[in-house]
C-alpha cells in the first residue's frame, strides 16, 4: 500500500478543453481521496488489532473483567463502526462523482457561453448533468461507456445508504452482477476494503474517459431537442 498523497500536475491538462479543465478538478479531488481509502483501512485494523491484542493480554493475566470489555468492545467494532466507516467513503466517493460531473456542466456552459444551464435540465444528480452534458454540450456516449453500469449501481448504492440506512429496497438484480455483498436478513449492503477500492478505481476509470470525449455540437447551440 502506497502512502504518498496522490495530486495532478496541472501542466498535463489542456486547460483551454471544457473537459480538460474539468477531469483536473476531479483528479484534484479524486486522486487525494485514495490516501483517505487507506488511512481509513490503517486505522480500522490499527483499532481492532488493539482490541484483540488487549483482549489476549488480560487473559494470559488473568483479568477477566478487561478481557470481557475488549472482546465486546473488538465485536461491536467489527460489527458496527467498521461497516458505517466504509458506508462515509461510498457517500462522499459518490459526492465526489457528482460534483466533478457538475464541474463539467459549468465548464461548457461558462467556456462554451451556452444560454442553458445544468439546472434547466430536467431531472437530478448524475442523470441532470448527463443529460446536459448530451443535449447541449454534445458530449455524446456517456452512457455506451463500459463501466456507466457499475458506476450507475454505485451511485444507487449511495442512494440506499442515504434513504435506508444501506438496505436495498426493489431489485437487487443489478447489486448482484456487480458481486455488492448484501445481507441475507435485510438486504443490507456489507463492504470491505477491496470493495471500496474496486468501485473508486471504477470511477476513476470512467471520468479518465468521458471527461475527453469531443464534443459534437450542433450549429443551433442551445437547442436541446
Amino acid at each position: 500500500m502506497e502512502y504518498d498523497v496522490k495530486f495532478p500536475d496541472i501542466g498535463n491538462y489542456d486547460l483551454k478543453k471544457p473537459g480538460e479543465m474539468a477531469l483536473y478538478h476531479a483528479h484534484s479531488d479524486l486522486l487525494p481521496f485514495k490516501s483517505v481509502i487507506d488511512t481509513t483501512k490503517v486505522s480500522l485494523e490499527a483499532i481492532s488489532g488493539y482490541y484483540h491484542s488487549t483482549s489476549n493480554k488480560a487473559r494470559e493475566l488473568g483479568d477477566y473483567i478487561t478481557e470481557e470489555w475488549a472482546m465486546t468492545s473488538g465485536m461491536l467494532y467489527s460489527a458496527r463502526v467498521i461497516p458505517l466507516s466504509y458506508y462515509s467513503l461510498v457517500l462522499v466517493m459518490v459526492s465526489l462523482l457528482e460534483e466533478a460531473f457538475n464541474t463539467l456542466c459549468r465548464a461548457y456552459h461558462i467556456m462554451k457561453e451556452y444560454e442553458i444551464e445544468q439546472k434547466d435540465m430536467a431531472g437530478q444528480g448524475l442523470e441532470r448533468a448527463i443529460t446536459y452534458l448530451d443535449k447541449v454540450a454534445g458530449v455524446k456516449g456517456i452512457k455506451a461507456d463500459p463501466k456507466w453500469e457499475y458506476v450507475k449501481t454505485i451511485r444507487d448504492a449511495r442512494n440506499m445508504i442515504v434513504h435506508n440506512g444501506g438496505r436495498v429496497t426493489g431489485k437487487t438484480n443489478a447489486y448482484e452482477k456487480f458481486g455488492f455483498y448484501l445481507h441475507e436478513e435485510d438486504k443490507r449492503l456489507g463492504f470491505e476494503y477491496d470493495d471500496i477500492i474496486r468501485m473508486y478505481e471504477a470511477i476513476l476509470e470512467f471520468i479518465n474517459r468521458v471527461f475527453i470525449i469531443e464534443p459534437i455540437v450542433s450549429t443551433e447551440k442551445n437547442n436541446t431537442e
